[in-house]
């Protein structure tokens, strides 16, 4: 895999900018630099994972995250909570360990569904969480997620997730917390960061056009 380094990725930016631009000396200070590269290349994770486009997919592998333990949150008769991780970005897979008093612990199988159906779901001898079925239903809610059980203990839960991408700085400033700023590279190669720069440059050309600055949808952003 290809890296690239934060400064190469902000010369990139620039020259992007001064293609596109009419004054040819246009510059971008560094901390808004490393704010919009923070930003858009979240919103390129939310867009590939939109896409579930294959080749794009495997592009953002490094941020799944596979079969995390959760760490327990609470307890109720119908169900238990789970703390979702710090840097939970989005859904991939959930599975459960639970244990009847039957038999020994083993592995259910989870299906999402709103928290408003919940009630009736209980009530029906098709969805209701069953140890025979090896099956119960689940809904996130307030950086958890809840699993719902039925004559059985749910001991164990497991999730498969995209992480956030980590942050990038560039060294040369004092960022908000008044600290020196330090280089922290790009984690991704250099393809998958030159398509967020180039993304970076439509955008700040958009708003450099239009004196309401706004964010465009990102079909405009990452589509070439």
């Amino acid at each position: 895999m290809t890296t690239t380094t934060i400064q190469s990725a902000r010369l990139l930016f620039l020259q992007f900018v001064n293609r596109n631009a009419t004054n040819n000396n246009t510059n971008v200070s560094l901390d808004r630099f490393v704010k919009m590269f923070n930003n858009v290349q979240n919103r390129y994770v939310e867009w590939v994972l939109e896409k579930r486009n294959e080749d794009a997919i495997r592009d953002i592998q490094l941020l799944l995250q596979k079969d995390v333990p959760l760490v327990f949150d609470k307890k109720d008769v119908r169900y238990t909570s789970y703390g979702l991780p710090d840097n939970y970005f989005n859904f991939a897979n959930i599975y459960a360990r639970v244990k009847a008093d039957c038999c020994p612990a083993d592995d259910i199988s989870l299906f999402e569904v709103k928290s408003e159906d919940v009630e009736e779901l209980w009530k029906d001898t098709n969805n209701e969480p069953s140890f025979p079925w090896r099956e119960s239903f689940y809904h996130f809610s307030n950086n958890s997620v809840i699993l719902y059980k039925k004559n059985f203990e749910i001991e164990k839960v497991f999730l498969t997730y995209y992480r956030y991408p980590q942050k990038v700085d560039i060294s040369g400033y004092i960022n908000e917390n008044n600290i020196q700023s330090t280089d922290i590279h790009p984690e991704f190669d250099t393809k998958v960061v030159e398509r967020i720069v180039l993304a970076m440059s439509k955008e700040f050309a958009a708003i450099t056009d239009n004196t309401s600055a706004y964010q465009m949808d990102k079909d405009r952003l990452f589509t070439i």
